[in-house]
């Protein structure tokens, strides 16, 4: 004589049953009927995609209206580098047919560079030695603020090199300038150069008459000048330290002429 299966392995049994023949049911409502015609996928997203509207076009599709821009960048490190990939696409303006050049024309421009340019330039054991690295809180100067990028480099065309104390220039060792060097330049040196002597597209402080600086400087201060990062290093130095740095970058050596 058999026997019966306990009520609740039975039970259990017909729990699964049910639950199988609902998983089944769920299949066939719930799967793209085009799934599996081709393959492992839902072939219907083919012609989805493809009637789809490019996102990405692509630095030339960009410098066709931004000419100012060709120069500096075919001829920098950052060519490999294409416009969208920091700028981002901005599909209602760049993306419309009937997109023109204006000054209503909204670009897209990060306000975090510090967190966009480290995606590429933080200093990682993965990463070679010929790419730019840095380390933050110790760039340019420790224990100090690490300013937006853009106050120091032109991203649209870097130098392919660190900047050494005397690219671009020649000018005696500051160590021959008959003036002390005041304490605060390590605030101006971060941009200018240790010597004054400018990087790349920043001007050099080295030779400048003392009342220029000082002119400068102060309207700096008052906002007569417009320029965020100056306003904030400007505004960070007493009426002395300007003056001292003044006598300071006017007694070193202008630099060469290029």
């Amino acid at each position: 004589m058999s026997k019966k299966l306990p009520k609740h392995i039975t039970r259990l049994l017909l729990l699964l049953g049910v639950l199988l023949i609902l998983a089944y049911v769920a299949k066939i409502y719930l799967t793209d009927p085009s799934f599996y015609k081709y393959g492992h996928y839902r072939a219907d997203a083919i012609p989805e995609l493809a009637s789809g509207e490019p996102v990405y076009k692509g630095s030339a599709y960009c410098l066709e209206c931004h000419k100012e821009r060709e120069t500096d960048w075919l001829i920098n490190a950052h060519v490999a580098v294409q416009c969208e990939v920091c700028h981002g696409t901005n599909r209602e303006v760049c993306l419309s047919p009937k997109h023109e050049r204006s000054e209503n024309a909204e670009t897209t421009i990060p306000s975090d560079t510090i967190r966009l340019c480290t995606t590429c330039h933080l200093a990682l054991p993965a990463r070679p030695d010929k790419q730019p690295q840095i380390v933050l809180g110790q760039h340019p100067f420790p224990d100090e603020e690490t300013p937006q990028c853009y106050t120091c480099h032109n991203p649209h065309s870097p130098s392919n090199e660190e900047p050494t104390e005397t690219e671009g220039a020649s000018v005696a060792p500051i160590s021959e300038s008959p003036v002390k060097e005041p304490a605060a330049v390590s605030k101006c040196a971060r941009c200018h150069g240790k010597q004054g002597q400018g990087r790349n597209k920043i001007p050099a402080l080295a030779g400048m008459k003392t009342a220029v600086f000082i002119d400068q400087m102060n309207k700096y201060k008052s906002g007569a000048l417009e320029h965020k990062a100056m306003a904030r290093y400007a505004k960070s130095l007493s009426d002395e330290e300007i003056v001292e740095l003044a006598h300071y970058y006017e007694s070193l050596p202008a630099p060469a002429p290029e």
